[in-house]
């Protein structure tokens, strides 16, 4: 690499022996030495040297401006300033910025080794210089990196807002679709609802129907939950609606008949291989007030009936409510006569198959079921407290896995 030395000095035979001196060593150094002696910026904008060598004794009488040139001459350039003088201001040569002093008389050789000095801090500056440029670059990548960042979190945050937003209003809407504390405080002697949705939105829903001395209760269980359960709730209570209001129907096992043929239809189910499978659990039953008779029919879910601390379960068909390979049987119709104070249950599988307790397992029906019997003589507002801190101790710290819904019952 050659580099470009500033020689400033106006003693011609001193030139010649600094010229001579450096040249025999440093063969790629171009030496550049003015002939004006009054010195300014303008000599090093000219020549814009590597290393300057300024022999601030020339004029004697310009010492102290010679020292406020070098603090100048800094200002375009952090340049290696070398100073010869027979002064003994070091400290004032040193502060105005010379890197390196040559009191004179002096050596070539401390000349020299000098200017290697220099040169050594020349190419560490140059180092210095490539790794600030390569760290520059860095930061700048690592900038836009977090600038990209930071603008993908805003964007999933606005969209998680408007996300949480929509599914909480979805939450409203099915609230809107369960039959309401008017109905159920006018129509049923005495009840509780546990609801428990794993996120705002439930594919578990409960479904009444009250005519004269019958009523018709439903608790089902969608395929999936959130969203798409929700879904499947609307079509289910729709379709309901439907078929209760059109009166054509005597048992309940006709009800779920009459909903799998409207739910297979809406989703297309044709029995095909690889379409969807989507559908619903359910247990539906008809109360007969007056004969003091139910019926009961069911889909993959059972009733529980307790009465005098004995539980008795009448299980529903081992088949959904939707596509199936017995999607053209017929679901069994259970009739049961009912005695004053006989409790009812129905329910989704979410209570049973939550994890949790001392070894992380599922609670399961058997201890479901001997809950139930336990708490069957507290009243039911009772019973929803206790199940529902007997599940969160049992979940403890573990995640929800589902859904949860017991509806429970007492006939008058």
């Amino acid at each position: 690499m050659n580099y470009k030395l500033l020689l400033l000095n106006n003693n011609k035979s001193e030139v010649d022996i600094i010229t001579s001196a450096l040249g025999s060593v440093f063969n790629k150094l171009d030496i550049y030495n003015p002939e004006n002696t009054d010195y300014s910026i303008d000599v090093l904008k000219e020549f814009f040297p590597d290393i300057i060598l300024f022999d601030i004794d020339y004029p004697k009488k310009f010492f102290d401006k010679n020292l406020l040139l070098i603090k100048d001459l800094l200002k375009i350039k952090e340049i290696p300033i070398i100073v010869l003088s027979e002064s003994h201001k070091y400290d004032e040569i040193y502060s105005a910025g010379a890197i390196n002093f040559i009191q004179k008389p002096y050596t070539n050789t401390t000349l020299v080794s000098n200017f290697k000095t220099a040169f050594n801090h020349i190419n560490v500056l140059d180092s210095i210089k490539i790794k600030e440029v390569e760290i520059e670059e860095k930061n700048q990548k690592i900038r836009f990196q977090i600038e990209n960042e930071l603008k993908q979190r805003d964007i999933i945050i606005r969209k998680n807002k408007d996300i949480i937003a929509d599914i909480r209003y979805a939450s409203r809407i099915q609230q809107a679709i369960l039959p309401s504390l008017e109905l159920m405080n006018k129509n049923i002697y005495e009840y509780f609802i546990l609801h428990q949705p794993k996120s705002h939105v439930s594919g578990d829903f409960y479904w009444v129907s009250c005519q004269k001395d019958k009523k018709i209760i439903a608790v089902g269980d969608c395929t999936g939950h959130g969203i798409s359960g929700g879904l499947m709730h609307m079509l289910g209570a729709v379709f309901l609606n439907e078929i209760v209001s059109g009166n054509n129907f005597e048992t309940a096992s006709d009800i779920l008949e009459q909903l799998r043929e409207h739910i297979m239809k809406s989703l297309n189910q044709t029995g095909a291989d690889g379409e969807t499978q989507d559908g619903m659990d359910i247990a539906l039953c008809i109360i007969d007030c007056g004969n003091q008779k139910l019926q009961f029919a069911g889909a993959n879910n059972p009733l529980y009936l307790v009465r005098n601390k004995t539980l008795n379960e009448v299980k529903g068909d081992r088949m959904p409510v939707g596509i199936h390979i017995n999607f053209n049987k017929p679901f069994s119709n259970h009739i049961v006569t009912l005695e004053s104070n006989d409790k009812l249950y129905l329910f989704s599988d979410g209570f049973a198959d939550q994890f949790g307790g001392p070894f992380g397992k599922k609670f399961r029906y058997k201890q479901f079921k001997e809950l139930l019997v336990n708490i069957s003589d507290e009243p039911l507002n009772i019973q929803k407290e206790i199940l529902n801190n007997e599940h969160d101790k049992w979940r403890g710290t573990a995640d929800q896995i589902d859904d949860i819904l017991v509806f429970g019952l007492k006939i008058k």
